[in-house]
Parts: C-alpha cells; structure tokens; sequence
C-alpha cells in the first residue's frame, strides 16, 4: 500500500488530523466517508486558496511596480465587460449538476454542449461590440483589449470538468490545476512587463492562465463529452436559471462600482480601485468559492436532516468567523501602511479605497458563507432575492453620493448596498436553519475578538512613523492581541491547536 502525505503547507495551516478547524465543526457528521471527504476537500481548496491569494498579491505587487495605474485601470474595465457576459452564461449549470443526486453522463454533455454554444456567441458578441463598449468608458485603447480578452470566455468553458472534480470532492486535482496555471501565467506576464510590454503583460496573463487551467482540467478530470442526452434537464434549468437571475443582479451588485467609475472617474482612478478592490473583496471570493465548492455538495447530502445540518453548519459559520473577521479587521486598520510599503507611494491613495471596502468584503465573506447554506438547500431562488436587495438598495446611495464625494461616495453606497445584502441573507439562513438569530449568534464571539484587535492597531496610523515600520508594529501587536484573546476564549480549541503544533515540531 502507497501512503500519500499531505504538503507541509497542509499540515501547518490545517494540522490536527488533517484540518483541526474542520474536524472541529463536522464531529457530529456521522456518515464518515462524507466527513472524510468534506474534511479533504476543505483542507486542499482552503490551503490551496491561501497559497493562490498570497502568490496572486506577490505577482500584483511586483507588475504594479513595473505597470502604471492606467495600465492596471484599462484592463479592468475591460474585465468588467467580460464579467457582464460571463454573469448571461452562469446559468448555474455547475451548482445544478453538484446539486443534483440522479444526473446522467449524457445529461452532464448536453450541458457541456450547451455552455460550450453560449460561450462561443458571446464571445464573437463581445468581440465585434468592442467599440462600443470602449466608447462608454471613453478610451479607444480598451478596443484592442476587449477583443482579445473576448476569448478568455471561450476558453471558460473548457474548464468545465472542473464541476466532476467537485461532484466528486476531488478538490486535490482541482487545486493544482487551478495554483499551477496561476504561477505559470504570472511569471510569463512578469517577464513580458520587463520587456516592456506594458498593458499587454496583463491581457496575457488572463489569456495564458485560462488556457493552462482548461488543459489541466481535463488532464486531471478524466472527462470527455459523450452524447448528449438533453431528456430530463428540465429540473437543472428551472435551478439553473435561478441561479442565472442571481448571476445577472450579482453582476451589477458587484461591479456597478466599477462601471461607474470607468465611465465617470477615469482610468486612473480606476486603476487605484482595482488594487483596493482585489485586496479587500477576494478574500472574500475565495470564502465562498471553498465553502461553496466544498460544502454545498457534502451538506447536500444532509439536506432533509434538519438537526444534523442545523448543529453541523452552525459550527462551520462559528470557526470560519473566528479566522476570517479577524483578517478582514486587521486588513482595515493596516491598509493606509500596507499599500505604500508594498505596491509603492504612486498608489498609496488606494490605501484609503482599502478600509472601506474591506467592510465590504467582510460583510460580503459573512454573506457568502451563509449562502452556502441555501445553496446546499436548493434555495437559489433566496439568493437571487438577496442580491436584487443588495443592487435596489445600494444604486441610488451611489448614484447621489458621487456627485458630491467622488469614489468616496461611490465605495459607500457600495458599503449600504453589502449591509442590506448581509441583514436579508441571515434573516433568511435563521429560517433555513429554525433558529432565531442563527447567524449573529455564531459570529458573536468572532465580532468581539474583531473589535479587540481594530482600536489599538489602527490607533497606530496615527503616530508619525514610517509607513513600513507602522506596519510591523500592527502586524506583531494584532497578531499577539489575536493570540491572547483566542487563548481565553476558546481554551480547548487553542490548547489542542498548540499541542498538535508541538507534536509537529518534535517530528
């Protein structure tokens, strides 16, 4: 028998028999094949994903050293066309497919074929709009841009046998897909900035990864297109076509922000808000690109087991939390210190976007978590609902304040917006779950240990330090004020999380 160690990397972020956090929340979980592979899947997609964000920042900041703010601001607002068409083609295919318990392998070609036909019209759609799509931000060089970064929709679809990898839970081959293609293209777009390339070092990165990702899913996936069966996809589309609605509104609650400010504000600006932006909002993502991928197919499973679903999910939101409003808090308080030190002073105005959207971003994380709930409940219809919340109550704060206060105005409507969004979604998991205040009640402890941390790191901004040193101060002292407080208030946890740590270092 071959024995296959976890990488080290697993065992430090994840190391009390695999992943402490997840064995912690999923104790209850009496099924122990599905344990086992919810604990698996969390362990990889969420050391993965922790690996991809910390390259993916080291990549940025290196190219924002060599790139300008325009550089940065044309390509995303040609993102922000390609995400449009990219919400018209999410029909939900994917979250049907993990969803369902009785698809066919002809049911999952037909779907294959279909995404494949949409993909390929929108991309000649939005090559040949190009122009007018450059015409509404105003900049004819976004012509050329747009219809190369046209394609990366096409190559989308060849990363469809990443939804078996996720039927299956084998999130270890869709993680190294996923980190291989990244590093790969990020090096390229590197060396291509170098050699002067300027703006097109970024188009190619997109191009490049897209296609390294759709090879090595298939490599991995095992999975080639049979013939079609398209006879009884008719419950995949009505859940599928749910979850369209919720892509459409989700667009526009996510990157109205953006639109907005490429068409009024300028490349520039556009620029500085996309640092902040990927900063604060993917952390964010990637909560509910784990949880989602991971839970959604394990706890659906549980579905009609209320009890088991109720204490098990309960226990996911209260352990996520601990780790992640933590995070998002210290990115707050460091981000006037953070983006100069790392990305340079031309982009230090970021810094101010930074800790307001990393409000956002938690909220939205929080959201996100309790959304893969629903999902797993086969309640998309919410999710639609909750996004047309977050649009309705967030355009008319952005379109008024923005007259007056510029981006500022904009990054808080989009603020109210990610408020109203996250009040709707936990009022709807407390009924999901039958139990009042579900959500607030898990994340209570988090929201303590958050607010501990946040009053003395950002009092640091106000001493007149360097911007490099201030940010060692906040990072030891939130770290230790972290510490401190997770040592007394969850003394079990933490007593088993260090013995398991020094267990590690004696081997």
């Amino acid at each position: 028998m071959v024995i296959v160690r976890k990488p080290l990397f697993l065992e430090y972020i994840c190391p009390i028999n695999g992943c402490f956090f997840i064995n912690q929340y999923l104790g209850l979980v009496s099924e122990k094949s599905l344990k086992k592979q919810v604990i698996s899947g969390l362990a990889w997609r969420g050391s993965a994903d922790i690996l991809q964000q910390v390259l993916q920042i080291v990549f940025t900041i290196i190219l924002a050293r060599l790139l300008s703010r325009a550089d940065f601001g044309l390509v995303a607002m040609a993102l922000i066309v390609n995400r449009f068409v990219k919400a018209l083609t999410s029909i939900g295919f994917g979250a049907a497919i993990i969803q369902s318990q009785e698809i066919t392998k002809g049911q999952t070609s037909a779907i294959f074929y279909i995404q494949l036909a949409l993909n390929t019209v929108l991309t000649t759609i939005v090559f040949f709009g190009a122009g007018l799509a450059a015409a509404f931000f105003g900049e004819v060089e976004l012509v050329p841009i747009i219809r190369v970064l046209a394609f990366v929709i096409f190559l989308q679809t060849f990363q469809f046998p990443n939804i078996i990898l996720r039927k299956r839970m084998d999130f270890k081959s869709f993680s190294l897909a996923e980190i291989s293609s990244m590093i790969l293209a990020n090096i390229i777009a590197v060396i291509m900035a170098l050699y002067g390339f300027g703006v097109w070092s970024l188009v190619w990165r997109l191009i490049i990864q897209r296609i390294l990702f759709g090879a090595l899913s298939f490599y991995y996936g095992k999975w080639l297109p049979s013939k079609p069966e398209f006879k009884g996809i008719g419950p995949l589309f009505n859940f599928g076509l749910n979850m369209l609605g919720a892509h459409i509104v989700y667009f526009f609650a996510e990157n109205m922000i953006g639109l907005l400010t490429g068409r009024f504000l300028g490349k520039e600006v556009m620029g500085l808000f996309n640092i902040a932006y990927n900063l604060a909002i993917v952390p964010a993502t990637k909560i509910q690109s784990v949880l989602t991928n991971v839970l959604t197919p394990g706890f659906s499973k549980l579905q009609y087991q209320v009890e088991k679903f109720r204490t098990n999910y309960t226990r996911a939101l209260n352990l996520t939390s601990l780790l992640f409003l933590p995070f998002m808090v210290m990115l707050m308080a460091i981000s006037k210190n953070l983006i100069p030190t790392f990305y340079g002073d031309k982009w230090s105005e970021a810094g101010n976007f930074l800790l307001i959207l990393a409000v956002v971003g938690l909220l939205r994380g929080l959201s996100h978590i309790l959304r893969s709930a629903i999902i797993a409940k086969g309640k998309s219809r919410i999710i639609f609902v909750s996004t047309i919340v977050e649009v309705v109550c967030s355009l008319p704060i952005m379109y008024f304040l923005m007259q007056d206060f510029r981006i500022y105005g904009l990054i808080s409507g989009y603020l109210m917006g990610a408020v109203f969004g996250w009040i709707y979604t936990s009022f709807q998991y407390d009924k999901i779950l039958q139990q009042k205040h579900a959500a607030l009640s898990a994340i209570k402890e988090a929201i303590f240990i958050a607010l501990c941390i946040f009053i003395p790191v950002y009092s640091v901004n106000y001493l007149n330090i360097n911007s490099t040193v201030g940010l060692i101060i906040q990072l030891v002292f939130g770290s230790l004020i972290f510490i401190f407080i997770l040592r007394y208030m969850k003394q079990e946890l933490f007593r088993q999380l260090l013995s398991k740590v020094k267990i590690k270092r004696n081997k």
